[in-house]
């Protein structure tokens, strides 16, 4: 679709209309857009694919490797243990338990719906990220390939990219969980690891069986003997002036701990990570199919294809090729006009909208219908501006908005700030429509071509795949 956008209408239409005739029994959206597809690609195109994929592989290769090394040596760095001493299991939770629950709340945050700044900073600092450590190791074709899709269609995929994001980032959690659970078995199995917890601060055994009960309740029910008790946190307890354990406890006792911290790391660790991560892969197909269904000339395409098959229903396949006139003017008319859809104007370039007879030529020429007129841009302030983007965005409906500037006129940065900024309050893929008029004695005439040019370069730079450039033309609902 991206090198559609070089293609004369007239072939693009030619080109589609002839693929939609060999997709006559095709019914399903999918099923047309995947033949399409396959019709249309190359081997370039298909090299490119395997490049991503090739990639995608080994940032998911990289991120399971990571996290389970790190996994496995965060835990054997928590249980040193030389028989001399016991391992600290004030440590273990707060490493095992509370830090990874809070690392699972600062994710969720991170996943809510919007842009603020505490969320974007939380996205920082996401396992996600190193992503762009293990593309370093990937070969160049690779890493200019994924660099040049995501470049050219970065706002297109930024949902898809969020959440593949996501999705790595606790893919990683998982690995570093899994290793976690795999050394702490082997540790356990190899070496007699003696437990034991110690604080400065007054805490009666109590305290410290009611913090276990909690912890445990997911397992206390099938479990419970894996459920700490009262005599074993007394046992456990020790002071840095007591060297070894004391004769008149069980020494065996303190090895009972390891049940308990298993399923503390299984359930606080892993399990989270293991249902964010399926949570991530469900919202990544919705936004891939989302990106789809919503991805620019979309409808374009479907109606290039689809015009071809009625034609075909009602004329068969000799009237198409014979009255291809028709079904191009009707084409090329959809494609530039908002179907008489109202839509929300804005009079960037101060004209003269009193004119009853010119706000329905400008209706006409457009084949839409004006919602709300605003007045920003030329003879208005910043503030002024800042108004109409709140108001259009208090509004919260998806009408489109349309921008009327004089086609003779450059564009300015005024007008891509503006535009970026009701981007950012409104939707992603709201549909904005530059209009680019001219007028002469008070009515609409023949814009320029170099103008409409200039125009659509503009539009062009400001990589927004859901604005677009329609110039109005007088008599356009007679063409």
């Amino acid at each position: 679709m991206s090198r559609d956008s070089e293609i004369a209408d007239m072939e693009l239409h030619r080109r589609d209309r002839q693929i939609g005739l060999e997709l006559a029994e095709k019914r399903g959206a999918d099923s047309q857009l995947e033949c399409w597809l396959s019709s249309l690609a190359t081997a370039d195109d298909k090299a490119l694919l395997s490049q991503i994929e090739s990639g995608h592989r080994l940032v998911s290769f990289g991120m399971i490797l990571l996290g389970f090394l790190l996994g496995c040596l965060t835990v054997a760095g928590l249980f040193q243990y030389d028989g001399a001493g016991r391992v600290d299991l004030v440590w273990l939770l707060v490493i095992l338990v509370v830090l990874q629950q809070l690392f699972v709340l600062l994710t969720v945050l991170a996943m809510l719906p919007g842009s603020s700044s505490p969320q974007q900073m939380l996205q920082w600092f996401s396992p996600g990220r190193l992503q762009r450590l293990f593309l370093r190791l990937a070969p160049e074709t690779e890493r200019v390939a994924i660099g040049q899709l995501l470049g050219r269609h970065q706002k297109i995929f930024s949902h898809v990219g969020k959440w593949q994001l996501f999705g790595w980032s606790q893919l990683f959690g998982v690995a570093f969980n899994s290793g976690a659970l795999v050394t702490l078995f082997v540790l356990i199995a190899v070496k007699d690891i003696a437990f034991g917890w110690s604080t400065t601060l007054t805490v009666e055994p109590q305290a410290v069986l009611q913090l276990t009960n909690f912890l445990s309740w997911p397992w206390q029910g099938w479990l419970p003997a894996e459920v700490p008790s009262l005599s074993l946190v007394e046992a456990s307890r020790y002071f840095r002036l007591q060297e070894v354990v004391t004769t008149t406890l069980q020494p065996e006792l303190l090895g009972q701990w390891w049940g308990f911290l298993m399923l503390c790391l299984f359930f606080y660790g892993l399990l989270p990570r293991l249902l964010l991560m399926f949570f991530c892969r469900y919202k990544l197909r919705r936004a891939i199919l989302r990106t789809i269904h919503y991805y620019p000339g979309r409808q374009a395409l479907f109606d290039r294809l689809n015009s071809a098959i009625i034609e075909t229903q009602a004329g068969g396949v000799d009237a198409v090729v014979q009255e291809p006139s028709i079904a191009l003017k009707n084409l090329e008319i959809s494609q530039r006009d908002f179907s008489n859809a109202p839509i929300m104007l804005i009079n960037w370039s101060n004209f003269e909208l009193a004119e009853k007879p010119f706000l329905i030529e400008l209706q006409q020429a457009g084949r839409f219908s004006i919602k709300e007129t605003y007045e920003a841009g030329t003879n208005c302030q910043l503030d002024e501006d800042a108004r109409v983007i709140q108001t259009i965005a208090k509004t919260g409906a998806k009408v489109p908005v349309g921008i009327l500037v004089k086609s003779w006129e450059p564009p300015l940065g005024e007008l891509a700030d503006f535009i970026e900024d009701l981007r950012a309050a409104t939707s992603p893929e709201l549909a904005v429509r530059l209009l680019p008029a001219a007028i002469k004695s008070g009515k609409l005439t023949q814009p320029d071509p170099r103008d409409i040019e200039e125009w659509q370069r503009f539009s062009k730079n400001l990589v927004d795949p859901w604005l677009s450039v329609m110039p109005l033309r007088p008599g356009s609902d007679d063409e």
